[in-house]
């Protein structure tokens, strides 16, 4: 699996998780200190995650990192 393949599948498990949760992009991007945009990149894979962003998106999201990124 290639980088541009696993950027996109974290960002479909980040964005199924937020939507099973109910959340906008908007208000997972609060939580997180951060922006809607940017969060719309991370869910289409447009950008990389760093560390510290991915595990304030496991903790908002209720997860560990582990489940987001055990592909």
């Amino acid at each position: 699996m290639n980088t541009d393949e696993c950027r996109k599948r974290l960002g479909s498990r980040i964005k199924a998780q937020r939507e099973r949760q109910g959340l906008s992009q908007r208000k997972l991007a609060l939580m997180i200190g951060s922006n809607q945009a940017h969060i719309w990149q991370i869910e289409n894979g447009a950008v990389s995650v760093g560390l510290d962003v991915l595990c304030r998106l496991a903790d908002a999201l209720e997860m560990n990192v582990r489940d987001l990124i055990d592909f």
